[in-house]
């Protein structure tokens, strides 16, 4: 084990992460990023064409220039733009090291316990498991993690079939074929578009009766309601999916009536659940229901003291009020209770 300590480590190499990491560097805390992917693993798990809703600038941390010839990046404008952001920073990232524990010792330092991870962006569900490493010591911790690796599923039968894909990467093998999205927010009919613009036969599955404005940007809303009203995409609004066989799917209507739909693959967009073992085996609580980890909203202090947590995790379940361009500032939030935890008030080379 090595003998120096840290004054922190950094759980999560993604936006919200590099962000913090970028603050410490800056301040003079030394600190050290882990993250059990490439940098930003799950943005690289984004399907490959995707282009963001937000703008350059929104995406763009501690005025690092965004250079993009398009008002709003695509995954891999915005992956190259994280590593250049890393690179110049000179910001102390280990990629695919994963923190497999923590605890906090008497004299309130943390150890943490590392392991090699193998994983690949599309397959770190099934890769192998991570080899240990030596622990490392800390006097805080900031939790930046996402919550793209568990994505909810349908809880039905045949919920587990090979048709049924959690994650969507690319419209090729979808061409021409009949295809279920299930959900009606952002992502959903996003995705529902982009695969009947790319030729496959798109149905749409929504558990409530209309599109709601919260959650469904502007512009996707008449879109959408145009494919369903032209039947381009074949719209069962008011509906839930109750079951899935090789080569169909049942719907249950909100008039209680079934209805059974040739089908090839199933696409559920329901949104991710947060690491809620991770957090637990850390020490935080969460909010019942939420599952909201709880914290100070000044300065995200969790309940164990010298444990921070930043980024889209704050809110707990994924729910769209914390994302990029919102969160870029939780650096200089845990700032000042950092300090007085390493009683270091002075301490500012900039």
């Amino acid at each position: 084990m090595q003998d120096r300590i840290l004054d922190s480590v950094i759980i999560g190499g993604g936006p919200a992460g590099i962000a913090v990491a970028e603050t410490f560097s800056r301040k003079g805390i030394s600190h050290r990023v882990y993250e059990k992917g490439p940098i930003a693993h799950h943005i690289a798990q984004y399907p490959t064409f995707m282009r963001f809703f937000s703008t350059n600038e929104n995406l763009e941390i501690a005025n690092f220039p965004l250079a993009n010839p398009e008002d709003k990046p695509t995954r891999q404008d915005y992956l190259i733009y994280l590593n250049k952001f890393a690179k110049y920073h000179a910001l102390p990232i280990e990629t695919y090291v994963e923190v497999t524990g923590a605890t906090k010792r008497g004299d309130g330092v943390f150890q943490l316990d590392l392991a090699h991870s193998n994983a690949r962006p599309h397959d770190l569900m099934v890769c192998p498991p991570p080899e240990p490493m030596a622990a490392v010591l800390a006097r805080s911790m900031v939790v930046a993690v996402g919550a793209w690796d568990s994505p909810r599923r349908l809880g039905v039968p045949g919920d587990d079939l090979p048709k049924v894909h959690y994650r969507f990467f690319e419209n090729h093998e979808y061409v021409g074929k009949k295809v279920l999205v299930v959900g009606g927010r952002n992502s959903a009919v996003d995705l529902a578009l982009t695969l009947w613009r790319a030729g496959a036969q798109v149905s749409l599955s929504y558990r409530r009766t209309e599109f709601t404005g919260r959650g469904l940007k502007y512009w996707l809303k008449p879109d959408i309601e145009n494919r369903l009203k032209n039947g381009e995409v074949s719209g069962y609004l008011g509906s839930t999916v109750e079951k899935i066989e090789r080569g169909s799917v049942t719907l249950m209507l909100a008039s209680n009536e079934r209805v059974v739909l040739e089908n090839d693959f199933v696409l559920p967009c329901l949104g991710y659940d947060p690491p809620t073992n991770f957090l637990k085996n850390l020490g935080i609580s969460l909010e019942p229901g939420s599952n909201k980890p709880v914290h100070n909203p000044a300065n995200l202090e969790s309940n164990i003291p010298g444990l921070f947590v930043a980024g889209v995790i704050t809110q707990g379940n994924i729910s769209g009020n914390v994302f990029i361009e919102n969160s870029r500032h939780h650096g200089d939030l845990i700032l000042p209770r950092l300090r007085e935890i390493l009683n270091r008030p002075e301490r500012d080379p900039s």
